[in-house]
């Protein structure tokens, strides 16, 4: 059944959105490893960066919350860590677990990470594998969680990620903190987002990129900074999205625009939305300006194995985009979609075919016909946060019969995602 919307007046207005989930992690875990005390501003306090701001709380840091989105962390040093009583419980974290484990490896201590039941199907041999061929002893549990690590002195002059993930190179980065007598260099299929590299250099750390290769230099301390984390492009994803499908004019404020974060913008500008940056800034060593957004006649496009790594976390909220979008859109070479918290290829498959839309799925990508009218129904999340957003987006746009079944995990990345919307003009009726 096709229901009109009838529940939004006007989409339009400025916000500033919450920290970036990528930068907040990376803050949280540097900053209780340096010396001295830091202070993070607009950080995002979501169901993720708890889980790590808990698990180095067990490692014996100290870190309070001091204001609304504002954290003190009183840095214990690269070899300050305490062995703690009980497991590490990332939760649902993926970049909680795969950056941890290049850290845990290089404590004098044992301990365990696990993580939730969804966590748990995720693979981590992507990060172990390499490591223990270097000489950790490290063992997982047929490549996942649960995970246990014994002290071992190791130590590598190189270490290569096959993957096209920053979570596995940050992972890496953060063993070669504790190689003090000589530079480390880490290379990767495909240059991914550097946040890790940036936010280093801001703490004395010297970094150089050549090409696919991060080569990191011998440490023996990292400084304490005061910091203010940007907006969250990928969480700014889905008011864009709104904003192309119904808004009279949006601007989003102080947004991290990292180039290896904006692929879904540069997506956006090739099927022709109306989309801006201004104001654009660098702030604490990252690039940050306003998203001006509006309502858009969207085209069709193309995305290659080289687009995916830029915008791995938009594809749920670019699918939707793509069946309102004329013509045929197709995607390749995102394999990476299906190891993400749901198979993400699969869930936005059904969400699609719930809805009496139609998709063609390959292991790899998919085929998209638009403009698609979508019916009424209800959208299976698989506790998939993105999957949620991209739902409620869904209701808000296109058709108030859509219900994603499970709102509550968006507090996973986006605890703030209703109030804004409200900011904006719309009231989502669960």
């Amino acid at each position: 059944m096709w229901r009109k919307r009838s529940h939004i007046v006007k989409i339009q207005g400025s916000l500033s959105i919450i920290g970036d989930k990528s930068l907040s992690h990376r803050a949280v875990i540097l900053c209780s490893l340096a010396t001295g005390v830091s202070r993070i501003k607009n950080i995002l306090l979501s169901g993720d960066t708890k889980a790590t701001i808990q698990i180095f709380r067990q490692l014996g840091v100290e870190i309070n919350e001091t204001n609304n989105n504002e954290v003190e962390i009183h840095g214990v040093g690269l070899r300050g860590l305490k062995q703690p009583i009980d497991s590490l419980d990332a939760v649902n974290s993926g970049t909680t677990a795969r950056l941890l484990i290049g850290l845990l490896s290089k404590q004098n201590f044992s301990t365990e990470l696990t993580g939730s039941s969804q966590l748990i199907k995720r693979p981590m041999n992507r990060v172990v594998k390499p490591l223990n061929e270097k000489g950790a002893d490290i063992k997982d549990s047929n490549g996942k969680l649960p995970i246990n690590f014994e002290p071992k002195d190791y130590k590598f002059e190189s270490i290569h990620s096959d993957k096209p993930s920053a979570q596995v190179k940050s992972g890496f980065l953060l063993a070669s903190l504790y190689h003090d007598e000589f530079p480390t260099t880490v290379t990767e299929e495909l240059p991914t987002r550097d946040h890790t590299e940036r936010m280093l250099n801001l703490m004395g750390v010297n970094t150089v990129r050549l090409g696919n290769s991060i080569t990191i230099e011998p440490v023996q301390s990292l400084r304490s900074m005061d910091y203010i984390v940007p907006g969250d492009p990928s969480s700014a994803a889905f008011l864009i999205a709104l904003g192309l499908m119904k808004s009279k004019e949006l601007i989003i404020k102080d947004v991290l625009l990292n180039e290896r974060r904006i692929g879904f913008l540069k997506i956006l500008k090739r099927m022709n939305a109306k989309i801006s940056i201004e104001n654009l800034k660098v702030k604490n060593n990252e690039s940050v300006g306003d998203i001006h957004v509006s309502k858009s006649n969207l085209s069709a496009v193309k995305v290659s194995k080289e687009d995916v790594s830029d915008m791995v976390d938009e594809f749920p909220i670019f699918t939707l985009l793509a069946t309102q979008a004329n013509g045929i859109t197709t995607v390749s070479g995102a394999g990476e979609l299906r190891l993400k918290e749901s198979d993400r290829i699969e869930s936005m498959e059904k969400f699609i075919k719930t809805l009496g839309g139609e998709i063609e799925v390959n292991p790899d990508g998919f085929k998209v016909n638009g403009p698609q009218k979508l019916k009424s129904g209800q959208i299976e999340t698989f506790e998939d946060h993105r999957i949620a957003m991209t739902g409620v987006i869904a209701n808000l746009a296109i058709n108030n019969g859509i219900k994603p079944d499970n709102i509550n995990c968006i507090s996973d990345s986006y605890p703030s995602f209703f109030s804004d919307l409200e900011k904006i003009g719309a009231n989502y009726d669960n």
